[in-house]
């Protein structure tokens, strides 16, 4: 059974369709209608909070924390996209065949939608909204940009799942997020705690464990290939890639570092 996808369903849609072999002018409009399409999410986002948290979202006070709210929605939603996309393309042959140079048309829609988000992510979240977010998220969105938008350059596209596989947290991440800062009671100590187990366990096998381990496997296979890339190819995008490997390293160690606190505040309270 073929489990991988080849085509590109929405390929044909291209306005002003003509032959081009420029990987990104065949997909520009799907990244123009996904970046169209997390803008109207974000529109919708409030009215989905409401439906969950009710009055607890509509009477928040603070504006910036109502943003928040509505901003992991839209990253709920792209996370769980970006881990489906995975699935096929993880089992395409070229991801082990011809991982450096390889393209085909699916691989295109993948990344199309990937740099689709972190163009609205780059532009709305941590450019307009820096003051919530900071650097590191900046940092973060304009990295991850670049990288994936290299794809269309013809170089790494059928390795883009070993990259998009580190979104296998995210959805715990926020779920961990809403438990948080959502109305108490909202879930029972036992679902938070499998929650938190779970973000852990994901966040450290597929951000700091495979993260590093396939970033210096492609690291190496690019390097047999150097002559056939552009000069900075290599050095921006592995630069990149250590910088989110810090990152990672450092939200991991936050993690810790809290959930540290809880364990000892719990047993603080067992003694009593």
């Amino acid at each position: 059974m073929q489990l991988h996808i080849e085509k590109d369903p929405f390929l044909k849609y291209r306005p002003f369709a003509g032959q081009t072999d420029n990987l990104l002018l065949q997909h520009w409009h799907e990244l123009a209608a996904t970046v169209v399409f997390y803008s109207v999410l974000m529109l919708v986002a409030p009215k989905v909070n409401k439906r969950i948290f009710g009055d607890y979202y509509s009477k928040m006070q603070n504006k910036k924390r109502r943003l928040d709210f509505d901003i992991h929605i839209v990253a709920m939603i792209q996370s769980l996209l970006a881990i489906g996309l995975c699935v096929p393309m993880f089992a395409h042959p070229l991801f082990n065949t011809d991982p450096i140079f390889g393209t085909y048309d699916f691989a295109g829609f993948a990344a199309s939608l990937t740099c689709g988000y972190f163009v609205w992510d780059l532009v709305y979240c941590c450019i307009f909204h820096y003051d919530i977010y900071g650097f590191q998220y900046l940092f973060h969105g304009f990295g991850a940009l670049i990288v994936f938008t290299s794809t269309f350059a013809g170089y790494c596209q059928p390795l883009i799942p070993a990259f998009l596989i580190y979104e296998l947290s995210t959805p715990f991440v926020n779920l961990h997020w809403f438990y948080t800062r959502g109305p108490k009671g909202l879930v029972n100590e036992k679902t938070f705690l499998l929650n938190g187990l779970l973000l852990m366990t994901t966040f450290f096998l597929s951000r700091c464990v495979w993260g590093i381990y396939v970033s210096i496997k492609i690291f190496r296979l690019c390097m047999q290939y150097k002559d056939r890339m552009p000069v900075l190819f290599i050095p921006v995008i592995f630069t990149l890639n250590i910088g989110f490997h810090i990152l990672n390293l450092y939200w991991f160690s936050k993690m810790v570092l809290l959930a540290t606190r809880r364990v000892g505040v719990d047993d603080r309270k067992k003694d009593y």
